[in-house]
């Protein structure tokens, strides 16, 4: 309890050696990632307005001084009764810049918001208008000198000069538009450069503070590894000072005790002379009451001998339905007695014979004779042991031969599942049912781990306690 005291705040501290790693990976994140979206968005904005918005003034412009080119051309071939051949050049030429660029403004304004798009709209309808006026004013002007006199004829150039000033005052709206679109544009690119330099100077102390992050992890990395490495070393001399305990205290126990059994041996069967029939169950008595004490030493020597690592384990080829089917039977007696059906159930694999498994015989049957001892114990008069043994896949083991205990006794609560196997615990409402020291599963699932394996609790279908000892299949019988 002290060692794990002392390794308390060091073992809370290394929960946390992932967030130097954390602020590291953030800073490369950021490093590589933000110059890359800034730079990708700048590329788009800046081919964005010399793609559209910077042609679509240009374009807009142009269409205003052709129209105003136009007009003052038509005007001086009114004015000329169409004889001037530069005037009527002008104008032809206006005419198809015009065309031209109402064209390509068109395919570069789709390409921009719904204002621009709405705004152009309503200057190709001004234009249209325009166009009409012209028309019209052409019409008169053709006419004799007398009629471009008339007020039919004041009347056409003033609503020419009004459809021209609406044209232009569209067109004006549209620029504005896209100057205004530009300008934003221009904003964004400027806020984006700045941005794209800011973030490098930001990520200087970021850096500086992930190095003093892996700094001060490095050194507490260093005190965990002592920490660590001092308490292994209490932890083995306590393990050693409790093992050279345990072998001198069972020593000094297991020669008095044996002999103790042995005198009562020969009290008992008259080797002494006869005995009173009270005096007789009284040996009995204490020959019970030594027997369990000397069980419950060479248990202690087991378990010791388990913590060392120094229990010898003979591996070799082993049957283990054979072996389960054996020690079942070995308590047949004893389940008899207590009225129990003992029962045994082999489920083979699908295909092939029961793989055999190279592990210690001897081990398996202790285990085992552990469990059914258990059973027969806790089990109701009345009641049913049952011995399964199957080939199945786990988990964590992979391929395994269970042999499973499964009784029809009280069951355990699923709170004390784990702690049956913890050294000197009996489930409390055992204890008045049997004697017990409460070592036996504690030996059996190290025994178990040793070979390998493992030992594990689970509710049986209908109550009672199944223990399953799964022993990994090393090769497969031929």
């Amino acid at each position: 309890m002290t060692i794990a005291r002392k390794n308390q705040a060091p073992a809370t501290l290394s929960h946390f050696w992932w967030a130097p790693l954390a602020l590291i990976a953030v800073a490369l994140v950021i490093v590589f990632t933000v110059p890359l979206i800034t730079t990708t968005r700048l590329q788009g904005i800046r081919a964005y307005t010399a793609e559209y918005l910077s042609p679509a003034l240009v374009r807009t412009n142009d269409l205003e001084a052709g129209l105003a080119t136009d007009f003052a051309a038509r005007s001086e071939l009114a004015e000329r009764g169409g004889q001037s051949r530069a005037a009527a050049a002008a104008a032809s030429s206006a005419q198809k810049d015009i065309a031209d660029d109402e064209k390509v403004l068109d395919s570069l304004v789709r390409h921009a918001g719904v204002e621009e798009i709405t705004l152009f709209a309503e200057a190709r309808a001004s234009i249209a208008a325009l166009r009409r006026e012209e028309a019209a004013f052409a019409a008169n002007a053709q006419d004799t000198s007398a009629a471009l006199r008339g007020s039919a004829a004041v009347g056409a150039r003033g609503r020419r000069w009004d459809a021209l000033q609406m044209a232009l005052t569209d067109l004006q709206m549209l620029e504005n538009a896209l100057t205004r679109h530009t300008a934003s544009d221009r904003a964004r690119i400027a806020r984006l450069e700045r941005f794209s330099v800011v973030v490098p100077g930001g990520l200087v102390p970021l850096a500086l503070l992930a190095l003093v992050a892996v700094a001060w992890t490095a050194r507490k990395t260093v005190q965990l590894a002592q920490a660590a490495t001092a308490g292994q070393r209490s932890a083995e001399l306590a393990m050693a000072s409790k093992s050279a305990l345990m072998r001198g205290v069972t020593h000094d126990l297991k020669n008095p005790l044996g002999a103790a059994c042995g005198y009562a041996d020969l009290l008992a069967d008259g080797e002494l002379g006869p005995l009173p029939e009270v005096q007789t169950k009284m040996i009995g008595r204490l020959r019970r009451l030594l027997t369990a004490t000397l069980d419950t030493v060479n248990d202690l020597v087991e378990l010791s001998r388990a913590d060392a690592g120094a229990l010898p384990i003979d591996r070799r080829e082993s049957d283990l339905p054979g072996i389960a089917r054996e020690t079942l039977d070995d308590f047949r007696p004893s389940g008899d007695a207590a009225g129990l059906r003992l029962l045994f159930a082999l489920h083979a694999p699908a295909v092939g014979s029961m793989p055999l498994a190279i592990t210690d015989p001897a081990r398996v049957r202790q285990v085992l004779g552990n469990l059914l001892s258990n059973a027969v114990k806790y089990t109701p008069r009345g009641g049913t042991v049952e011995m399964r043994v199957s080939f199945v896949t786990d988990h964590d083991l992979g391929d395994v031969v269970a042999c499973e205990v499964c009784d029809s006794g009280a069951g355990i609560p699923e709170e004390l599942r784990e702690r049956v196997f913890e050294e000197f615990f009996r489930v409390p409402a055992t204890v008045a049912v049997a004697p017990g020291t409460g070592v036996g599963l504690a030996i059996a699932r190290r025994v178990a781990r040793l070979l390998g394996g493992d030992l594990r609790l689970r509710e049986t279908n209908g109550g009672g306690a199944t223990f399953s000892l799964l022993i990994p299949v090393t090769r497969t019988a031929s």
